[in-house]
C-alpha cells in the first residue's frame, strides 16, 4: 500500500505568515497528493520576528486543519510553537484526524546558524497517515543517527527531514541523507528552504531518498513542486535484501558515560 507525497520547495515570506498559507493552499489545490510537505520555518519564514506572529500562526493552523478535513489529505510544515518555557522550532503534522507537533531536538548554534533563542525539543515523535509511519526531524537533527535508529525501530515507513540548510552545508547533506536512508532501510524525504533569510542562502535540492540509498527524485535550487508515490512493499523488500536491522548487537552497550 502507498501514498502520494507532495515536496513543496517555495520561498517563504519573512513575517507574512498569510503569503505563506497561500502557497500552502495553492499546492493543496493545484496538486493531487495525500500529503503536502512544506521546509522548516515556511509558515513565518525562517528568522521572523516570531514572538509577534503567535496569533497569525494559530488561525494559519486552524485553516489548514480545515483543509485538510475537507480535502482527506496530510500538510507538514515547518513553524514556531508556543509554551511558557518559549519558543520552538517546530514541525506541524496535520491530518484530518490529528495535530501532531515535533520540536527540533538539535539546535545550530554555530557559524552562519543561530537558533539561540528557541527552545530545544526533548523527544522523538513518530506519527502514522493512511497506513503509512512517519518519523519526524528538522534540518540539523540529521547528523544524529540516534533519531533515526529510534524511528527504525519504531517500526517508521518514512523519515521526513524538513530544513533551512544553506550553501556552505550541501557537501554534508548530500552525504548524509543517503546514509541515513541505508542504514535504517526506510525512504528519507528531504524538504528544504530556496531563497535568503539575512545571510543564509538555502539551497533547496528537495528529494526523495529510497530505503537502499538511492534518490528517487530531487529538484534544483528554485521553487517547485516534486511529487513522488512512496509504498510500504518497498519498505519490506529493502528489509528483506540488506538484513543490518535484524543483525544488531542488543548486548553491547554502546552510549559511554562521557566522550575520550
Amino acid at each position: 500500500m502507498g501514498m502520494r507525497l507532495a515536496l513543496c520547495q517555495y520561498q517563504a515570506a519573512i513575517n507574512d505568515v498569510s503569503s505563506n498559507l497561500g502557497k500552502i493552499m495553492t499546492a493543496v489545490t493545484q496538486t493531487r497528493s495525500d500529503m503536502y510537505i512544506f521546509p522548516e520555518m515556511f509558515l513565518t519564514g525562517y528568522g521572523a520576528d516570531y514572538a509577534s506572529l503567535s496569533d497569525d500562526v494559530q488561525y494559519a493552523v486552524d485553516r489548514m486543519r480545515l483543509w485538510c478535513i475537507e480535502k482527506d489529505v496530510a500538510i507538514i510544515v515547518g513553524a514556531p510553537s508556543y509554551s511558557p518555557t518559549g519558543i520552538k522550532n517546530s514541525l506541524l503534522f496535520i491530518t484530518p484526524n490529528d495535530l501532531v507537533v515535533y520540536d527540533k531536538l538539535y539546535l545550530a548554534r554555530f557559524g552562519i546558524y543561530s537558533e539561540k533563542d528557541f527552545v530545544t525539543g526533548s523527544r522523538p515523535v513518530t506519527c502514522s497517515f493512511k497506513d503509512m509511519v512517519f518519523g519526524l526531524s528538522i534540518c540539523y537533527d540529521i547528523f544524529f543517527p540516534e533519531i533515526y535508529r529510534n524511528y527504525a525501530l519504531s517500526c517508521v515507513d518514512i523519515n521526513v527531514c524538513i530544513a533551512a540548510s544553506a550553501g556552505p552545508s550541501k557537501p554534508y547533506y548530500e552525504r548524509i541523507l543517503p546514509a541515513r536512508s541505508l542504514e535504517n532501510l526506510v525512504y528519507t524525504v528531504f524538504v528544504n528552504n530556496v531563497g535568503n533569510s539575512g545571510n543564509l542562502e538555502f539551497y533547496g535540492s528537495s528529494r526523495l531518498m529510497g530505503p537502499l540509498g538511492d534518490s528517487l527524485g530531487e529538484l534544483g535550487d528554485g521553487e517547485g513542486i516534486l511529487c513522488v508515490y512512496v509504498d510500504k512493499e518497498v519498505v519490506k523488500n529493502a528489509r528483506k535484501e540488506r538484513r543490518h536491522l535484524e543483525d544488531r548487537r542488543i548486548d553491547i552497550n554502546w552510549y559511554p558515560d562521557k566522550l575520550g
